[in-house]
């Protein structure tokens, strides 16, 4: 019994502790090791590039918002103001006044908005990818390989490799967060400070990324004061260091705050306020945000892989605290915690593509390896087979770079469309203005970007992005009424919004831009009488209402129209869906009726006259068919097109009875 206590014993001293092996990379590979996966990030997200320009024959980006920045960027390197037209509109509109000043930089050095741009946000990518290796052996300092392959993961994300080409200052904040962290880590004092302070200027949402820091710093110094010897090898900031720190970011958070009180009056920019008040919890759904936008987000393509061994090291994580013992990968989790937790409860909105919550994937892919390492630790305590628990995890490893290689192929084609989509909507909007218009024109819209950098006019920002002054209203029902007045104050003489946004009846569009079935961008002049915008209310019931009637569901569509029109009975629109839904029901009476009053007010309606010529034709009323063809070609003389369909219908009709 004696012998087979200690033969035990004996087996049980043969076990390694841990699994822990590492790859022996001699020195002089390191440079071209670290070089190689550099490189390889930038042709990556240059391949997104090119293959965009192979399908659209253009450069562009996938969000409006890149024009935003290179706008108050030429400004500032043209007129020295930071404004959004020359420098008459000087103003705190943008998230990023670091990158913006980059850019302004840039400009001195081309006047190409593409290049400058995708030049920028690809030098940051790379940035990020060589402190993300810097981060990921720090924290994986036994093992190697595992920093490896999670700069790999990264290096093939799509997210990151999209957003590099989209002209926004997501790589540059992305880069900055991990090269913060990697700092801390460090104990640099003076490089850590200045890091946490560009942050703040790349976006405030690194507050979320500060409190983490804090925290898991007092943390770490609860636990080395009640049991300081297990943390000998950690050192603290000394008291000199922290002085520094205190200073650095004081300073650059001062200048931060100063800035933006100068130019607007408001401690943060114009931005903040803006996007708050519109993606309002009041008006989104925060259930909603948690399932689409962050669990869908984080579990889609290659993310399935990740999301098990993430929540491994979150458990491992929140074990290690319940003890009392500081894990170095606290921080990490309590910035994604933190992050989301900022935008559940005040803006429920990641954005297109889950651009707010991007900042999180370097972080989330640090806790995917090192929880991988956890379960693969588990397994090898359960089957006492070392070779076999490393040799799953990296497969797992594996598994997860070669998907998120298929996730970027696949994403190429997404990068492609997108920027087809705005190229088509603002950007031609904004050409057509350049080209249409006079300069002295002022231009009223939603969408500032692209607009505001192309059309050369001045622009009155109706989301509050660059006139705060809309804020206070934007979620009133009535702020079609106050956006009127507000345009007529400021001289508006030409309106570009897109229908999902605000919509414009009762009057023609000088352009039209985008496919007909999905965000469709109108250009219209700007006429305090005539111009009559539809309250979100009656937007939202006509919208549905069209949806319903396209699904054939007539009388719930003509429900709610009626309602719609019974809200505001000027709107030509909601009378022609009326007219349109009781002919389709057989009601050729009472759709006459509703047609006529479309037309009654707005003359040309062209649609509706077209409708109603062809319910006359069918019913045989010739003369009728006749004087509404008459009425129309009176406001609409130069109307070709129309004058030709019309006459084809109505070849028995053109003459006397």
């Amino acid at each position: 019994m004696a012998k087979t206590k200690k033969k035990q014993e004996k087996g049980k001293k043969q076990l390694p502790e841990n699994i822990e092996f590492n790859f022996k990379i001699d020195k002089k590979y390191y440079l071209p090791i670290i070089a190689s996966i550099v490189l390889l990030s930038i042709v990556l997200a240059y391949y997104y590039i090119i293959y965009a320009f192979s399908i659209n024959k253009e450069h562009g980006f996938p969000l409006d918002d890149p024009w935003i920045h290179l706008t108050f960027a030429k400004n500032l390197a043209q007129f020295g103001s930071f404004s959004y037209f020359k420098s008459e509109m000087v103003t705190a509109g943008s998230t990023s006044p670091i990158y913006t000043l980059l850019l302004a930089i840039g400009f001195f050095i081309t006047n190409n908005e593409m290049i400058l741009s995708y030049v920028l946000g690809i030098i940051f990518l790379a940035a990020a990818v060589y402190a993300f290796y810097k981060l990921s052996d720090e924290m994986f300092s036994a093992e190697n390989w595992l920093a490896i392959g999670a700069v790999l993961i990264f290096v093939l994300d799509r997210w990151m490799n999209f957003i590099a080409v989209s002209g926004m200052e997501t790589t540059l904040f992305i880069f900055l967060l991990i090269i913060c962290f990697y700092y801390y880590r460090k104990r640099n004092a003076v490089m850590f400070a200045v890091t946490v302070g560009f942050a703040f200027w790349a976006r405030p949402d690194s507050a979320a990324f500060i409190g983490a820091i804090i925290l898991d710093y007092i943390v770490f110094l609860y636990f080395k004061k009640n049991n300081p010897k297990e943390y000998n090898g950690l050192p603290e900031f000394s008291r000199p260091d922290l002085i520094k720190i205190g200073i650095i970011t004081g300073v650059i958070f001062a200048a931060y705050f100063g800035m933006n009180l100068l130019l607007s009056g408001s401690l943060l920019p114009n931005t903040f306020d803006a996007k708050l008040t519109y993606y309002s919890p009041q008006f989104r759904s925060r259930a909603e945000f948690l399932r689409d936008e962050v669990w869908g987000y984080f579990t889609e393509s290659s993310y399935i892989l990740i999301i098990v061994p993430f929540f491994a090291a979150v458990i491992k994580i929140i074990s290690d605290t319940s003890k009392r013992r500081y894990n170095k990968f606290l921080l990490p989790v309590i910035f994604i915690i933190a992050l989301i937790f900022i935008y559940w409860f005040k803006l429920p909105y990641a954005h297109r593509f889950g651009r707010y919550l991007m900042p999180v994937i370097p972080f989330y892919i640090l806790l995917f390896v090192y929880g991988s390492r956890q379960i693969f630790e588990l397994i090898y305590r359960l089957l006492k087979d070392k070779k076999l628990a490393n040799g799953l995890n990296m497969i797992l490893i594996a598994a997860a770079i070669i998907y998120s290689f298929i996730s970027y192929q696949d994403t190429k084609v997404t990068y492609a469309e997108q920027t087809h989509h705005i190229s088509i909507r603002q950007v031609a909007a904004a050409k057509w203005i350049r080209d249409n218009t006079p300069e002295s024109s002022i231009i009223a819209t939603h969408d500032v970007g692209a607009i505001g950098f192309y059309s050369n006019r001045k622009i009155v920002d109706v989301a509050g992005l660059i006139n705060p002054e809309f804020i206070k209203k934007l979620l009133d029902n009535d702020f079609p009424v106050f956006m009127k007045e507000q345009m007529k104050n400021q001289k508006v003489t030409h309106i570009a919004f897109l229908r999902e946004w605000y919509r414009i009846v009762n009057q023609p569009a000088l352009f039209t831009t985008g496919d007909m079935n999905f965000e469709i961008m109108d250009v219209f002049q700007f006429d305090p009488v005539k111009t009559h915008i539809l309250s979100s209310e009656v937007k939202g019931m006509t919208a549905y209402a069209v949806e319903l009637i396209s699904q054939r569901q007539y009388q719930q569509g003509i429900n709610l129209l009626a309602r719609a029109n019974s809200i505001d009975p000027n709107s030509s629109l909601t009378a022609f869906y009326l007219g349109y839904s009781y002919l389709a029901s057989g009601d050729a009476v009472t759709a006459e009726k509703y047609l006529k009053k479309a037309i009654d007010i707005f003359p040309g309606y062209k649609d509706a006259v077209f409708i109603l010529n062809d319910l006359y034709t069918k019913q045989n009323r010739k003369v009728d068919a006749r004087k509404n063809t008459e009425d129309y070609l009176k406001v609409n003389p130069s109307d070709t097109t129309a004058v030709r369909l019309l006459n084809t219908t109505l070849k028995d009709t053109v003459t006397a009875p």
